[in-house]
Parts: structure tokens; C-alpha cells; sequence
């Protein structure tokens, strides 16, 4: 099992403390101390107030912020969790990934969705309904541009005709790990990419966030199993990823944790092909932060 480490930056309204270099800096050495793979920022441009008003969340720019956490470590890995791709040029996040990818030592994973915010889509000047296929056209233009090759590519966005995309990342292939519940993101991950991020998606919250919903191990299993079916008839033999989380207990330092129980909901997780797992660390402060951190380290890591 790898232990990624979500940075609590992400409520309405933001804790100040945790927005400077130095809070970044610090959650990131320490998550890379208590034997975490990875830490994780989401995305969200320009979230509209009813959205936040009504549960939503801010957040950093998430390739900016995990710059700063590669700053301050050696090891630990860098995932968007996740990127809305039709939000961006693919040819300017092709760069930004490879820059991200070079300059830590090869060490992003790049976490990434269709989204699902009309109200942001309009923000960003994007046409909603275009989302899966500006989200499949993108992929493909910045695995194109990630080869360091000439790229002539003609597609229904984007053009792009005798063009070099240097530096390339270090990686090769960036590893890309596809967020969402549906069948069309499972058939994507099998056939395109390195790993699925599946979210837990109670009935009542599907059709706010666009996606199948998903509240049991059962039902995850299905879903899982429906991935490696897909994969196998398109001839897949490489392994693939899974990250999830465990809702079942409250954070660490919260009254409703409880490490036994985690452990084992890790364990019946890594049964049905689990790979990863969202750790459910949290704080007020930097210092609450960094001993759960540390405490994770200690309760769960250590133990793996």
C-alpha cells in the first residue's frame, strides 16, 4: 500500500497559516520523514460562491504549491489530485509538467479529470459539453509533446504543426492517474493510463458532482473489476494504480480515530486491488498538522 498525504489547504475559508512557503515546506518534510510516496493539491481556478456556500473548497494552484513541496524534499511524489484537464491548453500544461517532472527528478504524478463545475467552466472561458473530448484530445497532444519529438497534430481544438516540446520530463511515461466514478474513466485508465483515483460518491451528491455513485467495498469491487476486464480485453498487461480513502474513522487526532480499524480497512482495500490511499490527516494549526503526520507515520507506515 502507498500512504499520499493531501494538503489541508483546501477548506472554505483557508487557514492563513497553512498559505506561505514555509507551511508547504514544513507538511511536506514531514509527510516525506513519516514514510509517505506522495503528497497531493487539487484544482480549482475560480469556484463560484454558491458552490463554496454550500460545501466547496478553495485551493492553491496545485502545480505552484507542489513546486514549493519538491523544493523542500527528496523522495516524496507530487500528484494533482486532481487537474481538470479541459481547463488548460494541453501544450502549456505539457510544459508545466515537464518542468514540474525535470526539476524534482522525475517524481509528478499527474492526477487528472474532466471536471465538473459548469460554473467554472464558464469562468475559464471552456464549453462544458466539450469536456470529455477536449479532456481526450489533451491527453493525447501532451503525450505527443512529452516524446521530445517534432509534433504535427491536427485534432478538433488544437493544431500544431512542426513544433519541438523541450525540456522532456524525466519520466517517461509521465504517469497519469484518472479521477472519476464512471465507466468512460475506467475504460480511459485501462487503455491510457498508469492509475484511477476513484472517489466515494454518496447517492445523494452523483448528480451534483457528475459521477457514479460509490459508497461501499462491494461497490468499489465491482468497479474494480469492471477496470481489469476492460484492460485485459484491450490486451493491458502493465499494472494499474488505485487510490482511495478510508471514511470509516475520523482523522488522526480526532476522537474518531482509531488505527486498529484503519489498518484493517486498508487491509480489506488491498484485497480488492487497492494500490494507494488518501491518509486522513488534519489540524488547525501547522503544528497539529505535522505530529498527525508524524503519528500516521508511526501507527500505519511502520507497519506496512
Amino acid at each position: 500500500m502507498k500512504f499520499s498525504f493531501g494538503f489541508p489547504l483546501m477548506a472554505h475559508p483557508q487557514n492563513p497559516e497553512f498559505l506561505t512557503a514555509s507551511a508547504v515546506s514544513e507538511f511536506a518534510r514531514a509527510a516525506e520523514a513519516a514514510g509517505f510516496d506522495s503528497c497531493s493539491l487539487t484544482e480549482h481556478p475560480l469556484p463560484s460562491d454558491p458552490w463554496l456556500a454550500s460545501g466547496g473548497h478553495d485551493a492553491l494552484d496545485p502545480f505552484v504549491a507542489l513546486a514549493v513541496a519538491a523544493g523542500a524534499t527528496t523522495r516524496l511524489r507530487l500528484l494533482t489530485n486532481l487537474t481538470p484537464l479541459p481547463y488548460r491548453n494541453p501544450a502549456i500544461l505539457a510544459k508545466t509538467v515537464a518542468t514540474l517532472d525535470r526539476l524534482s527528478g522525475g517524481r509528478v504524478i499527474l492526477g487528472a479529470g474532466v471536471g465538473y463545475l459548469n460554473s467554472e467552466f464558464d469562468a475559464v472561458g471552456v464549453d462544458f459539453e466539450q469536456r470529455n473530448a477536449l479532456f481526450d484530445e489533451s491527453l493525447e497532444v501532451m503525450r505527443l509533446i512529452w516524446s521530445g519529438e517534432s509534433v504535427n497534430y491536427q485534432g478538433l481544438n488544437f493544431t500544431i504543426a512542426n513544433s519541438t516540446g523541450l525540456p522532456t520530463p524525466v519520466q517517461s511515461p509521465v504517469p497519469v492517474w484518472i479521477g472519476g466514478n464512471s465507466k468512460l474513466s475506467r475504460r480511459r485508465v485501462a487503455e491510457r493510463a498508469q492509475g484511477w483515483m476513484p472517489m466515494p460518491n454518496p447517492a445523494a451528491l452523483a448528480a451534483r458532482r457528475r459521477s457514479a455513485h460509490l459508497e461501499t467495498l462491494e461497490e468499489l469491487a465491482e468497479m474494480i473489476g469492471y477496470l481489469h476486464d476492460h484492460a485485459a480485453s484491450a490486451g493491458r498487461t502493465e499494472p494499474i494504480d488505485i487510490k482511495y480513502m478510508d471514511l470509516e474513522v475520523g482523522a488522526v487526532g480526532t476522537p474518531g480515530w482509531n488505527a486498529d480499524r484503519h489498518r484493517e480497512n486498508l487491509a480489506a482495500q488491498a484485497a480488492i486491488g487497492v494500490t494507494a490511499i488518501s491518509a486522513p490527516i488534519a489540524g488547525d494549526n501547522r503544528s497539529q498538522v505535522v505530529e498527525a503526520l508524524q503519528q500516521y507515520g508511526e501507527e500505519i507506515i511502520a507497519y506496512r
